[in-house]
């Protein structure tokens, strides 16, 4: 089976080095695209291997065919790209998330569907066993009704982070074309799409958010947000998820589902798992759901030869992408008080006083950050 990776920099380094040595021995790799290949990071290795590079992923498909094109690029590229491939034949695996508006992830569904082949979006905790478990139980009734879903997750990041690839971080739009690059949108949409995709209706559904509550809020230099706290329903259940890019220390996210038999716990650190305690005193432990990170990518080579659907496909990632877009339409962005926003120095990283500790009292209440500040922010 031949693979082309669109994208050799930034998450696509994982796939290079998953490449170089795959764990299958009948995939070969028959190429790479990326018109910045000068500063991939594993350049001399891919050299050495003898894999040709190309600069478009129309150029790749003039001289060579793939049964899988693996595209690892800015999102707002997505679209086109994976559009192209599977015009030239090729079933995709598209890093999440699957495209900045519901409009182009609609064409890319409408390609599948012309094409006869799947785009496979790559939330890599969907395609993990841990959480593949935890949803059969959810489907199953194991754990009863679910009753509530939350998440907060507290990641500084400098300012060179809203300056990689070319600027795009952090835009609305840039040249014309809709980007929507936020917290929510890219580096922690993977909690948001959990909860979406652990109340769907199957193992391959996703539920949609309704009754949206949200507060945007921006300390960078940027157009769009670095912080918010959203508040919302899926098929009836409160979900609440808060998050900033923004603050003075790092605190990797713990998520906490409540069901009618049992609560669901996880927090990001080394060696945590996915663990259900349940009303009976009984302990399921579904293990870690970063056990694989990769695994994605040999489902999705699975999936081609038995000719069955991935797990995680774009009509499974669309209600986060409709959720971004109705947070671009609907919630306005507020600046935090320029008093309480620095620069330190020693991180180069913009921070807001405070934000922290009103994160997690905001958390721990479920309450809009605004409420949980006593209106300091606003």
């Amino acid at each position: 089976m031949d693979i082309v990776l669109v994208g050799a920099g930034g998450y696509g380094l994982y796939y290079v080095k998953e490449l170089l040595h795959p764990r299958d021995p009948d995939v070969r790799w028959v190429g790479v695209v990326d018109p910045f290949y000068e500063h991939c990071a594993k350049k001399d290795e891919i050299d050495a291997a003898g894999i040709p590079v190309f600069e478009t992923v129309e150029d790749f498909y003039r001289a060579r065919q793939a049964d899988l094109a693996v595209i690892s690029t800015p999102p707002f590229l997505h679209c086109e790209q994976s559009i192209c491939a599977l015009k030239h034949g090729s079933y995709v695996l598209c890093e999440k998330p699957i495209a900045p508006t519901v409009a182009e992830a609609e064409r890319m569904l409408e390609a599948e569907r012309k094409y006869g082949k799947f785009v496979a979006i790559g939330y890599q905790w969907s395609f993990s066993r841990a959480i593949q478990a935890l949803k059969r139980d959810v489907l199953d009734g194991v754990l009863g009704q679910p009753l509530s879903m939350k998440t907060a997750i507290s990641w500084p990041r400098n300012r060179a982070y809203y300056a990689r690839g070319g600027g795009w971080g952090g835009r609305i739009e840039k040249d014309g074309i809709t980007i929507l690059d936020s917290i929510a949108s890219n580096a922690c949409a993977h909690y948001l799409h959990n909860m979406f995709f652990l109340l769907g209706d199957t193992m391959e559904q996703s539920a949609y958010g309704t009754d949206l509550n949200a507060e945007c809020f921006r300390a960078n230099a940027i157009e769009n947000f670095d912080t918010c706290t959203i508040r919302m329903k899926a098929k009836g259940v409160p979900l609440y998820f808060i998050a900033s890019h923004a603050t003075s220390k790092k605190r990797n996210p713990p998520f906490l589902y409540e069901f009618e038999n049992a609560t669901v716990t996880y927090s990001q650190d080394e060696g945590s798992r996915i663990v259900a305690i349940f009303r009976d005193g009984s302990v399921k432990n579904y293990g870690d759901p970063f056990a694989d990170s990769l695994i994605k990518l040999w489902d999705c080579v699975e999936a081609i030869r038995t000719g069955r659907r991935p797990i995680c496909t774009a009509e499974t990632a669309l209600p986060h992408t409709e959720l971004i877009e109705r947070l671009y339409r609907e919630i306005p962005i507020l600046d935090f008080p320029k008093a309480r926003v620095h620069l330190n120095p020693a991180t180069d990283s913009v921070e807001v006083d405070g934000l922290f500790e009103a994160l997690y009292v905001a958390y721990e209440k479920e309450i809009l950050l605004s409420e949980a500040s006593g209106g300091i922010f606003v």
